[in-house]
């Protein structure tokens, strides 16, 4: 199982990269275009709820974090669903931070991604963000995983990373900005 989860990873690590090259047939442009066109990209959306600085602390060396398709959360009536994936790359060592998003329009909404009982019985321990929230240790697929709620909109962050077990004071930290910023 941990090895079809590895390879999983490593594929959508590769896809990701992939993406991330771009178009090389692009026109070129000045800096100072390149310039405003990231900083455009960093600070809309789900991924300007961390900095490239803040997600260093778990990964160090990130790529500044990329939004990703939520298309998912239409199969969901009333949810919105944001997401962005901050990823390093050395090598075959591969580290990434998820941020899913989960936003409610209405009590029906709510309710399909409310935080359940999975979350207490899989949990290591409860954390004090928002109305509700959880660290998930998953440290045999070195995994952890900080979800809460603050209203009726629900957030994770999932770090994948050898090294995550030894990472669950900094995730929670992280968790705690982003349910600040909701």
């Amino acid at each position: 199982m941990k090895s079809n989860f590895r390879n999983f990873c490593l594929i959508m690590a590769a896809a990701a990269v992939v993406a991330a090259c771009g178009n090389e047939n692009e026109a070129p442009g000045t800096p100072a275009q390149h310039a405003a066109s990231a900083s455009d990209e960093q600070s809309s959306g789900v991924c300007s709820l961390l900095t490239r600085e803040q997600v260093d602390i778990v990964i160090p060396g990130n790529d500044g974090g990329k939004e990703r398709d939520a298309s998912e959360a239409a199969l969901l009536k009333d949810v919105k669903m944001e997401f962005c994936q901050y990823l390093h790359i050395e090598g075959m060592n591969l580290k990434f931070l998820n941020l899913l998003i989960y936003k409610a329009s209405s009590d029906e909404g709510f309710n399909q991604i409310k935080i359940g009982k999975w979350a207490h019985q899989g949990s290591s321990r409860e954390l004090d963000i928002g109305d509700l929230g959880f660290l998930l240790d998953m440290s045999e697929q070195n995994e952890m995983m900080a979800t809460a709620s603050k209203g009726r909109t629900v957030f994770e962050l999932k770090l994948i990373a050898d090294d995550a077990p030894a990472k669950s004071e900094q995730l929670i930290a992280l968790a705690r900005i982003v349910g600040g910023k909701i």
